[in-house]
């Protein structure tokens, strides 16, 4: 009975062992390994009759146990997500709209942080003047943005996407 006993008090102190080295290695590859953040650039139509205004969304995927810092990060030590727009000449972009973000206190900061999480996206409108010429035409985004874990801020991105846009 006491060799029963022993043997599933090493079979239960090993596997407590190894659980906790399986989330150590998780913890510090969370903390170490920046995320790969998706973006996607889309118009509401791809197909704009001039004179006519179109909506444009940017749409941020943020995998769990990760954010970006938010367009207004509240901390003014943080490094606000920002976001350029090129367009053809004539076309005109509204205003840019970023989502509200979350504010929370992380373990690597004494200030509140507003944050993106999980999915953030962003929205302006482009109008066509009524003159353009008809033909297709590229918008393109510019995104700089900082993501950080729970423990960990990682250095500054800046990313480039395009959609196209076929004016009529």
């Amino acid at each position: 009975m006491k060799r029963q006993t022993l043997s599933l008090i090493c079979s239960l102190t090993i596997s407590l062992f190894l659980c906790l080295a399986w989330a150590s290695l998780n913890t510090v590859h969370a903390q170490t390994t920046p995320p790969k953040i998706t973006m996607k650039l889309s118009l509401t139509t791809a197909n704009v009759q001039r004179g006519r205004s179109v909506s444009v969304s940017l749409v941020l995927d943020i995998p769990r146990g990760y954010h970006v810092n938010a367009h207004d990060p509240v901390s003014r030590f943080a490094l606000p997500t920002k976001i350029e727009v090129d367009a053809p000449s004539g076309i005109k972009i509204g205003s840019i709209f970023y989502p509200r973000a979350t504010v929370r206190r992380f373990t690597f900061s004494k200030d509140r942080l507003g944050v993106y999480e999980n999915r953030a996206v962003i929205r302006f409108n482009i109008v066509i003047p009524s003159n353009l010429q008809t033909g297709k035409s590229e918008i393109k985004a510019r995104l700089s943005y900082q993501s950080c874990s729970d423990e960990v801020c990682f250095p500054p991105q800046k990313s480039e996407i395009s959609v196209s846009l076929n004016v009529l």
